[in-house]
């Protein structure tokens, strides 16, 4: 810094790790960042402005960031893991007890051991890098009794390490990632804190924040025979494909109408209170080729919070909310699903508001068995909002005189309770917006409690 207005800071990371072959292994990271207190400069204390906004600064940061951790896809347990030297050629043993991958010489079923060949390596794969912008600005105003933060941020995921999409499986092999993947992600940030005295004996404080985020798939090395509502390109990571529904078929003639939904996996036949399926492709047949994003992935677009603080003749009061919004989940299983399945309990909601001839107000489609799955479809009909407010913390205390406490040779001794998670504001229809489905939600809780200092 110079002259407490001028701040400026520069890093360098020269990283190196053993995940990728020589030549590849190390990687150059730096970072700038710069600072002006405006409310500092000479110019500024003279105006009148200075009065009510006793501090200002902005700031602004770019920097970036190296990842060498690498998921590979492994075929024998069907799903991702970390790996490791994926630059090197893998081999895998092979035992005569393995009848899926065992080889077969001769005549009969004699299988013999071996070794072959594992994922494909790759001599090529690197560093991911993330390039990180920050501008924000830091005010405080009437002596700081009133101070906010603002930040805009902007990051760019490059050369993500991801599995290989375009090769055709009649390979027959498993590749190894490749920097190919390119994300975006950007949003506004903000925090705001209030607080003041009054008189002695009384005083308060509110703080609150939000922050709103917005990401994007920019390449994921999507093969080109994917169609082009499909793609995960333009949408946000891990926004999941679903078909769109139209409300409930009302009679025959409304079906005879509609483009055929006996492609579907399980649906022999359609009749009215079945849900209608958009023909997003128009061909006339609902199928796969007709999902369509959902949603805007897992992560929430708007999150936020605010708590309040006050301090009277020895009592004190806190509470703390919190909540997001702009986030849609999938949702259906065994307590949640609108089918019967045989040996297990039937939502008393979805019982209820199931379609039935002649109800004109059935929220759910005409019950069927877990065999007939053309309700059950993954659809935006189970796709369900999670935005919610909580009430995460209240808690209440008192101070026992000090006068009181000398006698006693105790410094301070303070009484309090608290609650957790008591208030949940949402119009989701599950245990818990934080969680997915019905598994264990969050807990409330109530503490009651003595802190004394000797």
């Amino acid at each position: 810094g110079y002259d407490t207005r001028y701040l400026a800071e520069v890093n360098f990371g020269y990283n190196g790790s053993e995940n990728f072959a020589k030549g590849k292994r190390y990687g150059l990271f730096p970072s700038f960042a710069l600072g002006w207190v405006i409310s500092n400069e000479p110019f500024y204390k003279k105006s009148n402005i200075s009065k009510i906004m006793n501090s200002l600064k902005i700031r602004g940061s770019l920097g970036w960031v190296g990842n060498d951790r690498v998921w590979a896809y492994d075929p024998v347990a069907n799903t991702s893991t970390e790996a490791r030297f994926i630059y090197l050629q893998q081999y895998e043993y092979v035992d005569t007890s393995n009848t899926d991958n065992s080889y077969i010489f001769g005549i009969g079923d004699n299988r013999v051991q071996g070794i072959r060949q594992g994922r494909v390596a790759n001599k090529d794969v690197s560093w991911e890098t993330s390039r990180k912008l920050n501008i924000g600005l830091e005010a405080g105003l009437f002596n700081n009794a009133l101070t906010f933060n603002i930040d805009y941020f902007h990051e760019r995921r490059s050369d993500i390490l991801t599995q290989v999409q375009t090769m055709p499986s009649y390979v027959g092999t498993v590749f190894s990632p490749a920097n190919i993947g390119i994300v975006q992600n950007q949003g506004v940030e903000l925090e705001v804190n209030h607080s003041r005295f009054i008189g002695p004996d009384f005083s308060y404080s509110i703080k609150g924040n939000m922050s709103f985020a917005r990401n994007k798939v920019i390449d994921m090395g999507t093969p080109l025979g994917v169609l082009p509502y499909q793609r995960p390109e333009g949408y946000p990571i891990d926004t999941p494909l679903k078909l769109i529904t139209l409300g409930y078929f009302q009679d025959y003639d409304d079906i005879e109408r509609s483009p055929s939904q006996l492609a579907l996996e399980g649906n022999t036949e359609v009749h009215p209170g079945d849900l209608k399926y958009k023909d997003i492709n128009g061909d006339g047949i609902i199928d796969d080729n007709d999902k369509y994003a959902v949603g805007h992935g897992l992560a929430p677009r708007f999150t936020y919070g605010f708590s309040f603080g006050a301090e009277w003749n020895g009592f004190d009061f806190a509470c703390l909310f919190q909540g997001n919004a702009g986030i849609k989940r999938y949702w259906q299983d065994k307590f949640y699903r609108g089918c019967i399945d045989y040996g297990s309990v039937i939502n008393k909601e979805i019982a209820e508001g199931a379609w039935r001839e002649g109800r004109t107000d059935a929220k759910y489609p005409r019950l069927l068995t877990n065999l007939d799955t053309k309700n059950t479809q993954p659809s935006d009909f189970w796709v369900h909002n999670k935005s919610y407010l909580r009430l995460k913390n209240v808690q209440v205390g008192y101070k026992l005189p000090k006068k009181l406490l000398q006698r006693l040779d105790i410094s301070q001794l303070r009484i309090y309770t608290s609650l957790e998670n008591m208030l949940t504001f949402t119009s989701y229809k599950g245990i818990d917006p934080e969680i997915n489905g019905t598994t264990y939600p969050t807990m409330k809780q109530m503490t009651v409690g003595v802190n004394v200092v000797f």
